[in-house]
Parts: structure tokens; C-alpha cells; sequence
């Protein structure tokens, strides 16, 4: 698709929305005189930038495919102002950054997930779970009980993988190949959400504790996600092996993760397999 395509697309969302605001709501009277108003009516484009205390032309140059890259801040206040759904916020996204928000656009949705995803991980023939950003289990499969002992599944992840001791076992060389490769999540996250205080209180009971703390400030190699990573494991039923981790993050709700743990019983590591990639179908 063409680059103008694109930017077309852009303008036509985002004017259809400006048409289905009333300029009277506002406290408008009168047509701004700067800023055409859309087709139908509604809020004129500096108007936009008055209600969202913008730069005059700010809007206009956001409409118009003419303003990538733009402040957090405008993308949230446009949001927000036009009542943009979750798929229209990801796409506002995709056209002005090329990427997916950083954030869901309304808090309400940052504790939520659509209730297919529990679908999916039945439909896994391994260990699979979903988590927040605070790495709070949300839902899992039947396969999950069976890698702890008892069966009994832990509410916190990353809480259980250092802090408790039954992970110092569970996870094999927990020392050298979990610990290390885990604590920077903490850090990560510590510094993505500031005002969370439930990840702060875990990273002081980290750092009081005796083998974890120590690990923590260290500050080793640095990990922000397990994707593909593959560590030893005492699994509690088929004894000594290897789990290989995978995760996946939903487009719609980016605070969750959802990981697919694969066991692989035995001293030999799994072999490392090539990257997959798409093939071009034009070559």
C-alpha cells in the first residue's frame, strides 16, 4: 500500500470522529476560524487544539499523516476525545509510530483480558499461563499444576522464581541460570510502572533476601523477556531436563504475557533450532 494510502486512511478515521463531536459541548458558539470542520459538522481542527491545549495547527498536521512520531500526550488526549476503541487506538498507533501503543489507552482496560484467551490455553498440550504486568497468574492450563510440587500453582510468578524455595530446586542451577536472567524483569518493571506498588514491595523483599538480593544488585545480563530461552529444570514428576520458555504478548492488552513452557527430560540439551522466518513469495 502506498504511503498516501496510508495517510488517507489516517485522515478519514480521525475525521469521521471529529464530525460526531458537537462544538456546543465544548463551549464553541461558532466555527473556529482556523481548521476546516469535518464533513458532517462537528468540531473544527483547531478546535481540537484548544480543547487538547495544543499548538494551533497541531491537529491538523496529525489528520493529515503530516505529524509521525507525535507527543504521547496528543495520541492519548485524541484518543481519548474521540472515544477511540481498542483496535482504533492500536491502529492510531500503527499509522503514526509504526508500532503498538506502549500503554492500553483507558486504565480500566490494564486489568483486563478477553476471556478467550483462556481457549487458547486449554488448548495447549503443555504448561501454559497468562500474567499481568506485576506477573500475577491470571489463568492457565491443566499441564501448569504438574511442574510444582503438589500441584499447587503459585499466585506470583516472579515472586515464587525468587523467593521461594522451592524454585531454588525446581529451577535447576537456579544460581547461575534462572536467578540472574530473572531479576532484571524486576528491574524493568520497576521502572515502567514507578507508581506500582505492589512490584515495589516485591523488590524489597528481594532485596532483603538473602540469595536473591545479592543477585538483584549485581545487575548481570540483561533480559527483558524469556522468548525462546531454554534452562535447566527439576521437574517434579519426570525428574531433570529442560524447559524452554515462549511467550506472546496480545496486541489488545500488552500488560499480559502469555508463556508456553515446553519439557524436555534428560541431561542433553535441546538443539537450538534456526529462526523461522517468512518466505517472499516474489523471489
Amino acid at each position: 500500500m502506498e504511503q498516501g494510502a496510508l495517510k488517507e486512511a489516517l485522515r478519514i478515521l480521525l475525521q469521521r470522529r471529529r464530525a460526531e463531536l458537537d462544538p456546543s459541548d465544548y463551549g464553541f458558539t461558532r466555527i473556529a476560524p482556523q481548521g476546516r470542520r469535518a464533513a458532517g459538522g462537528g468540531l473544527s481542527q483547531s478546535q481540537v487544539d484548544k480543547i487538547l491545549g495544543v499548538g494551533l495547527g497541531t491537529y491538523e498536521r496529525l489528520e493529515n499523516g503530516r505529524l509521525n512520531h507525535a507527543p504521547e500526550h496528543v495520541l492519548k488526549g485524541v484518543g481519548e476525545l474521540f472515544g477511540l476503541n481498542p483496535h482504533e487506538w492500536v491502529w492510531l498507533w500503527n499509522m503514526t509510530w509504526r508500532r503498538d501503543p506502549p500503554f492500553p489507552l483507558r486504565q480500566s482496560t490494564d486489568e483486563e483480558i478477553p476471556a478467550s484467551w483462556h481457549r487458547v490455553l486449554d488448548g495447549q498440550p503443555h504448561p501454559a499461563y497468562l500474567t499481568n504486568h506485576r506477573w500475577e497468574i491470571v489463568a492457565y492450563n491443566v499441564h501448569l499444576p504438574r511442574i510444582f510440587p503438589g500441584g499447587r500453582v503459585p499466585p506470583n510468578t516472579m515472586e515464587w522464581m525468587l523467593l521461594n524455595p522451592d524454585a531454588r530446586y525446581i529451577l535447576g542451577d537456579w544460581k547461575n541460570s534462572w536467578a540472574p536472567m530473572v531479576a532484571p524483569h524486576v528491574w524493568a518493571a520497576r521502572a515502567a510502572h514507578r507508581d506500582d506498588q505492589y512490584i515495589a514491595d516485591l523488590e524489597r523483599r528481594i532485596l532483603a533476601d538473602d540469595e536473591a538480593g545479592p543477585i538483584y544488585q549485581d545487575f548481570g545480563p540483561i533480559f527483558v523477556h524469556p522468548d525462546g530461552a531454554c534452562r535447566p529444570f527439576n521437574h517434579p514428576e519426570l525428574g531433570p531436563g529442560w524447559m524452554t520458555l515462549h511467550t506472546s504478548v496480545p496486541r489488545s492488552s500488552p500488560r499480559f504475557v502469555t508463556m508456553l513452557m515446553i519439557f524436555d527430560p534428560g541431561e542433553e540439551r535441546p538443539k537450538t533450532l534456526p529462526p523461522l522466518r517468512a518466505r517472499y513469495l516474489g523471489e
